[in-house]
């Protein structure tokens, strides 16, 4: 009735889902491991695929949208598509420095302890390392539109991140 995968990103995701198509197969298909930028360079064959993630460009955010433009601003018509590589990348320098900020030093043990009492605002939404130095994220529901771009179908807020460190 459906297919889910989760191959490496990149070729062959492009691959897969191109001999997926060309087969001939209907069925629903979701791809945990497809960001936005290779669902583009699929075209039409992107058309449907069901992603799921903590970060998509069609985010209804002040933040993602300010972020968005940021990009554009500064990248022009080099920009890339933002996508669940890049911009936890970029939360995290924004938790680090607002981190260092409130610790008043770059001292790893007093910026670790800091990590836990900062929140940043980013594209994602808030963010905060609040478990276990992880963070509980929104989990998005997304489906690849006809344009390469995703529709965001639902949103599952502040997903716990689970006992991944229980050492700490």
């Amino acid at each position: 009735d459906a297919i889910i995968t989760s191959t490496a990103a990149g070729a062959p995701n492009v691959t897969f889902t191109k001999q997926l198509r060309s087969a001939g197969v209907t069925a629903l298909y979701g791809n945990y491991a497809l960001d936005e930028g290779t669902a583009k360079s699929l075209g039409a064959d992107a058309e449907g695929i069901y992603l799921g993630g903590t970060y998509y460009t069609s985010i209804d955010s002040e933040s993602n949208m300010k972020f968005l433009k940021a990009l554009k601003d500064k990248f022009g018509a080099e920009t890339k598509t933002a996508s669940e590589l890049s911009v936890p990348q970029y939360d995290a320098v924004h938790l680090y420095a607002l981190a260092v900020a409130k610790a008043g030093t770059t001292d790893t043990d007093a910026v670790v302890k800091a990590l836990s009492e900062v929140t940043y605002n980013g594209p994602r939404g808030p963010v905060q390392m609040s478990k276990q130095r992880h963070a509980p994220l929104t989990m998005y529901l997304a489906q690849v539109n006809a344009q390469g771009d995703t529709n965001i179908i639902k949103s599952e807020p502040n997903v716990d991140p689970g006992n991944q460190c229980p050492d700490l």
